[in-house]
């Protein structure tokens, strides 16, 4: 959680809201992460969640991205038996989405 909430803000100019929402339903937890950030370039999605360079950019007040942020959140998320989905629009916000077994 740490890690989307820490790159919503990165990747947010100053100000942006910022969405944290939980719930629960058919046996699952949700958990989702919404931004008003700089979103992500069309194609970009799947290659978010591996390690490299492909998929870093510079943050909105110039932070440097290591490119591994991501890749550890879907593992950890993966180990619990869960999934986690994006949806962005390049410069309108991004949402991530977890799904956790309850």
């Amino acid at each position: 959680m740490i890690n989307l909430l820490d790159n919503a803000i990165k990747f947010s100019p100053e100000g942006a809201g910022i969405k944290l929402s939980a719930g629960r339903g058919n046996g699952e937890a949700m958990i989702s992460v919404s931004d008003q950030g700089i979103g992500i370039a069309p194609g970009m999605e799947n290659k978010l969640f591996t390690l490299g360079d492909e998929a870093k950019r510079v943050g909105t007040a110039g932070e440097q991205s290591f490119g591994l942020g991501l890749a550890l959140v879907k593992q950890i998320v993966q180990a619990h038996g869960g999934t986690i989905h994006v949806c962005s629009k390049d410069g309108k916000g991004t949402t991530f989405t977890i799904k956790l077994p309850l």
